[in-house]
This record gives structure tokens, sequence and C-alpha cells, in this order.
């Protein structure tokens, strides 16, 4: 039992160590540069904002990526659930966990469209990503009459980016993640479809439902996401001309710390860190006065060093054990001589 906890505590440790890690390495660099406001007071709160809304995405993103899907319909989604939880909310009076739910419920049906629709026509995931974003961008303005919808001074809805709201729903959503990846027969048959899809099929996992159930998960997390971002800026506003692709960009780097760290723990929570990890990054480009593409291009590097990694790390391990047989018969032939 001890051993347990002891196994636990470790892999935690390794779990939140990088974020710690990168959080001393940029305090020290923006002190070293006179800047003395970073990661402090109110910027610390602005970090931990960013990380919960990014990691929201980065979540959506990862439960179709991780099986082969490319989803450039989160963006389109993202807004369209918000904009309708938001106008019903609006109409009829509803309060701040209502406004959540609805939004939450609009993003599990448009997930649960979108799933359908690649299941249905049986082409790429890409291509067919592509035509429910326009679709979606489309209804987004028709609904909003192009205009979205604003909740400037509605502080009664504005709560989900304040604490402790905004921390009580990432935890209840990743602890509710926790259980359904780890807990029920979807997770089971999600890691398996993941782990070989061809194997999965064949003893008798039905590839078609676990899909739409995970277009389902993704657009709520999407909703939760767009909640967020709405309770920060007062306004959701429709996109148009598929400008809504790029909300998919900020879920990269999280994913891939995410899966990396998942050999430690959940990956929900990796990926939670991982958004954790970027939003240190970004507010210390910005702190250090890293311009816009600057800071482009060094995510980009980052990302690819995760994808070296993520791909290549079984050469490490067998470089080690290389290393360990080599020195094992150095031992031998010494005790021989």
């Amino acid at each position: 039992m001890n051993s347990q906890i002891l196994k636990r505590g470790i892999n935690l440790l390794k779990m939140i160590i990088l974020p710690i890690a990168v959080y001393i390495f940029f305090f020290l660099l923006t002190k070293a540069f006179g800047v003395e406001n970073f990661g402090v007071g109110s910027d610390l709160v602005v970090i931990f904002r960013n990380a919960i809304y990014t990691g929201f995405i980065a979540l959506a993103v990862s439960y179709n990526l991780t099986s082969g899907r490319i989803d450039f319909s989160v963006g389109s989604t993202l807004i369209l659930s918000t904009i309708l939880g938001a106008s019903l909310a609006l109409r009829y009076g509803l309060g701040p966990i209502e406004l959540l739910l609805l939004s939450i419920l609009f993003g599990v049906i448009l997930g649960s469209i979108g799933g359908l629709v690649y299941i249905l026509l049986r082409i790429p995931p890409m291509v067919v990503s592509l035509g429910v974003a326009m679709t979606y961008e489309a209804l987004g303005y028709i609904v909003s009459g192009g205009a979205g919808v604003k909740l400037i001074g509605n502080q009664r809805l504005l709560v989900w980016a304040t604490n402790p709201h905004i921390y009580i729903m990432c935890a209840v959503i990743v602890f509710i993640l926790y259980i359904i990846l780890n807990f029920t027969t979807f997770g089971y048959n999600t890691n398996s479809l993941r782990s070989g899809q061809e194997l999965a099929v064949n003893v008798g996992i039905n590839e078609k439902v676990n899909t739409v159930l995970c277009y389902a998960i993704a657009g709520g997390l999407l909703a939760a996401a767009g909640v967020v971002n709405m309770s920060v800026l007062g306004t959701i506003s429709p996109d148009l001309g598929l400008t809504s692709m790029s909300y998919i960009q900020s879920a990269f780097l999280p994913m891939f710390i995410g899966v990396t760290l998942s050999k430690y723990g959940d990956r929900n929570v990796g990926v939670i860190i991982g958004a954790l990890t970027q939003a240190i990054i970004t507010a210390a480009f910005g702190k250090l006065g890293v311009s816009t593409s600057w800071q482009t291009i060094l995510n980009g590097m980052i990302v690819l060093a995760f994808f070296a990694y993520s791909f290549n790390h079984y050469k490490i391990v067998e470089w080690q054990m290389f290393k360990e047989k080599k020195q094992l018969a150095k031992l031998d032939q010494l005790e021989q001589n």
C-alpha cells in the first residue's frame, strides 16, 4: 500500500515538474531583464485562466487527433455552441449555470453531428471538418444576425473566468473526463482503438459509435472553452471564411505534452498541465516583448521538439539498454580475464 502511494506521488511529481521548471526558468529570466511582475498576482491569475481555456480546446482536439482524426471545425463548434447557449440564457433570463450547461449541451449536439457526418460520408475527416466548419460558421452568423452575442456589463453571467468558478468548472470537467476515460466501456474502447484499431475492431469494438462519442465529448469541451472566453471578453462573435480554424493552433503543444505525460498518470490531467506550461511560456514572451511573429516561430519550434521526442523517445530507451548491455559485457570480459 505504501509503495503504491509512493509510486503515485513520484508520478505526480514527474507530471508537475515541467510547468514548475518552466515557471522558475522564465521567472529568473524576466527578473534578469528587469521585469518585476511576471507570474505573480494578477499575472498568475491570467496564466491559470488561459491554461484552462487552452486546455479545454486541447482536450477536445486530443479525443480525435490521437485516433487519427484531425478536426478543423473546433473553432466553429466553440463559437456556435456559445452563441446558442448565450442567446437562450439572455432571452429567458437564465443564470450562469444554465448558460454553461446549455452551451455544453449544444456543443455535444454539434460535435455529434460532425461525427455522424464523418461516419455517414466515409471521406477523410479533414475534408468533412472543413465542410462542417463552413456550415457552423454560417449558422453562427445567421443565428446572431452577424452581431454575435454581447454580455458586456452582465456580471451575473460573466462569472466563468473568475475565481473560484473557473477552477471549480475545470476540476469538475477533468474529474468527469477522468472517470469516463479510465472506468467506462467507452474509455476502454477508446484506448484499445488507439493502441491497435484493426485488432480492436476484430474483437468486436464498435468504432463508429466510439467515433461519434469522441466528437460529442470534444463538442462539450469546446463549448466550455467558449463560455470561458466569452466571460473574459464579454462577447462572442461569429467568424466567416474558415477563420475559426485558427483556434486549433493553440491545442497542439498542450496535447503533445499531455500524451507524453500520460505514462505517469491520467492523459486529461496531462493535457491541462501542458496547457499550463504553454500559458507560462506565452506570458513570459509577452513580458519580454517578443513579437507575435517570433512567438509563433518559437512555439512552432517547441511543438516540433515534442514531436521529435514523442516519435523517437523509444530510441533513448534502446540506447540506455544497449549501454547497460555493453557495460555488462565488459564486466563479464574482465571477470573471465
